[in-house]
C-alpha cells in the first residue's frame, strides 16, 4: 500500500483512510463497476450470512463475511453493502444523492439475489416457504417474550453501534485505513453475539428485505427492523455532525469550505460532481479530487487558477 493515503485510482482520488466516503464520479468509467460491486457484495454477504446455522459461529461468520466484502469493495464503491450506511452518509453530506439512491436499489436487489441463491443451493428450502426460512427475520428467531418496542430498541442500539464504527474508522480523519473493514466486521460480531439471541441482529435493511421478498417471511415485523435501522442512521449522523461537522458534500459545508453559491452546492450534493469552477485540466471528478488540490487557507475555487499559473510558470 502506498504511503500517501490519497491515491490516484482510475481517474479519481481514493482516500485510503476514509473508505466509506469514497465514490466514483458519474461520468467515470468505473461508476457502473461500483454499482455492480455493491450488488455483488450485498448478494454474497446475504448468502453467507443466511446459510450459517451454528449459533456460536454465526456471529463470526456474519462479521467476517461483512469484513471480507467491505475489503473487496472499499476502494471501488466505498463498500457500503448496507442501505443504513448509505442513508446515513448521504444525510451527513459524505455521499451524493444520486449515488445513494442507486446504491440502495442495487443493495436491495443484491440481497434478493442472495436469498434466491439460498433457495437454490440449500436443500429443503424453497421460494415462498414463509417464516423459518434461512436468513429470515421473523417470529421464529425473535427472542421469546420480546415486545415490538424491545425489538425496535435492540436494533436501534446495535445498528447505531455499527454505524458509529463506520464513522469513527471509515469517515472521520484520521481514519484507520486498511483496518476499517475488520473493525466494522468485528462490530457486527459483537452485536450479533449479544443481540442475536433476541432479534437475529439484522442491522441492515437489505438483510431484512431480501429474504422477505423471496420467502415471504417476517411480514409482520419487517417494518420494525427497517424503521430502527433508519433511526440509527439519523442518530449516528447527528452525533458525528455535532462532534466533527458535516461532510464536504453537505450544502452548508460546501458553501463555506469551497466558496460556491447555494445552487451549485445543492447540485454537487445531488450528483457528487463539482462545478466547473472547481476543476482544472487534470480532470477532478469528485469532492476528494477537489479537496486534494485545495490550497491551504484558500477557497477551492481558487485552486484551478493557482494550478494553471503554476503550470505556466
Amino acid at each position: 500500500m502506498a504511503d500517501n493515503p490519497k491515491q490516484r485510482h482510475r481517474g479519481a482520488h481514493v482516500d485510503a483512510e476514509t473508505v466509506f466516503s469514497n465514490y466514483q464520479a458519474i461520468t467515470s468509467k468505473t461508476f457502473l463497476v461500483s454499482l455492480m460491486v455493491e450488488f455483488i457484495g450485498t448478494m454474497m454477504f446475504t448468502f453467507l450470512g443466511s446459510t450459517v446455522t451454528d449459533k456460536v459461529f454465526g456471529p463470526w461468520v456474519n462479521g467476517l463475511a461483512l469484513a471480507v466484502w467491505v475489503y473487496s469493495a472499499a476502494n471501488i464503491s466505498g463498500g457500503h453493502l448496507n442501505p443504513a450506511v448509505t442513508f446515513s452518509t448521504l444525510i451527513c453530506g459524505f455521499y451524493p444523492v444520486l449515488h445513494s439512491v442507486l446504491y440502495v436499489i442495487l443493495q436491495f436487489c443484491g440481497a434478493i439475489m442472495g436469498a434466491l441463491l439460498v433457495a437454490g443451493l440449500v436443500p429443503g428450502v424453497s421460494v415462498g416457504m414463509g417464516d423459518g426460512a434461512p436468513g429470515c427475520f421473523d417470529s421464529t428467531i425473535i427472542g421469546k417474550g420480546l415486545s415490538h418496542s424491545q425489538l425496535f430498541g435492540w436494533e436501534v442500539g446495535m445498528t447505531f453501534t455499527l454505524l458509529s464504527v463506520v464513522y469513527a474508522c471509515g469517515v472521520a480523519k484520521p481514519g484507520h485505513g486498511s483496518f476499517t473493514p475488520l473493525a466494522v466486521g468485528l462490530s457486527l460480531v459483537a452485536c450479533a453475539g449479544t443481540g442475536g439471541q433476541w432479534t437475529g441482529a439484522a442491522l441492515n435493511p437489505a438483510r431484512v428485505v431480501g429474504p422477505l421478498a423471496v420467502f415471504k417471511c417476517g411480514t409482520d415485523v419487517a417494518y420494525i427492523y427497517i424503521l430502527a435501522h433508519l433511526l440509527a442512521a439519523v442518530l449516528a449522523c447527528s452525533i458525528f455532525a455535532f462532534v466533527s461537522g458535516w461532510g464536504p458534500l453537505s450544502p452548508f459545508q460546501s458553501m463555506k469550505q469551497l466558496c460556491i453559491p447555494w445552487h451549485q452546492a445543492v447540485v454537487m450534493w445531488m450528483t457528487g460532481s463539482p462545478p466547473r469552477c472547481l476543476t482544472h485540466a487534470d480532470g477532478e471528478q469528485t469532492i476528494n479530487d477537489v479537496l486534494a488540490n485545495k490550497p491551504g487557507g484558500k477557497c477551492a475555487a481558487d485552486a484551478p487558477r493557482d494550478i494553471a499559473a503554476r503550470d505556466q510558470a
